[in-house]
């Protein structure tokens, strides 16, 4: 498999989200920015596993948040979104910020994160099912 790279971008101003994925033989390692102030706020390696109840892919995941910082409560979710979706290993570094940021403003980069998210999946599986192919 060739080493692959993805960036796309979502969302507006103070509220757009960047990803930058790179696609290996063995893993995807993620970076998330965004906001006003664009840093490292925590990691997170989320492994795939077949789930204990069924056939669905699952997942453990260890985090590792920076001292004040909440951003790893988004890479959680991508890092498990992604892991599951592709059965890949899946490092997500994320850092998010919006100075004194409202509740709904938090949700507007929550929900543009998830889009960003939906697209960065659907394109990993493009090239994984072009590499099988």
């Amino acid at each position: 498999m060739d080493l692959n790279e993805l960036k796309l971008t979502y969302g507006d101003g103070r509220y757009k989200i960047h990803i930058s994925a790179l696609i290996t033989c063995e893993g995807i390692s993620i970076t998330i920015t965004g906001g006003e102030k664009p840093h490292v706020g925590g990691t997170v390696l989320s492994v795939p596993r077949k789930s204990g109840a069924g056939e669905h892919m699952s997942c453990d995941t260890w985090i590792c948040p920076v001292p004040g910082h909440k951003d790893t409560e988004i890479a959680v979710s991508v890092a498990e979104t992604v892991c599951r979706g592709t059965g890949q290993t899946v490092g997500v570094i994320a850092g998010i910020h919006i100075h004194k940021a409202e509740q709904r403003e938090l949700e507007i980069l929550v929900e543009n994160t998830v889009e960003a998210t939906r697209q960065l999946v659907d394109q990993i599986m493009k090239i994984l099912e072009k590499e099988d192919a």
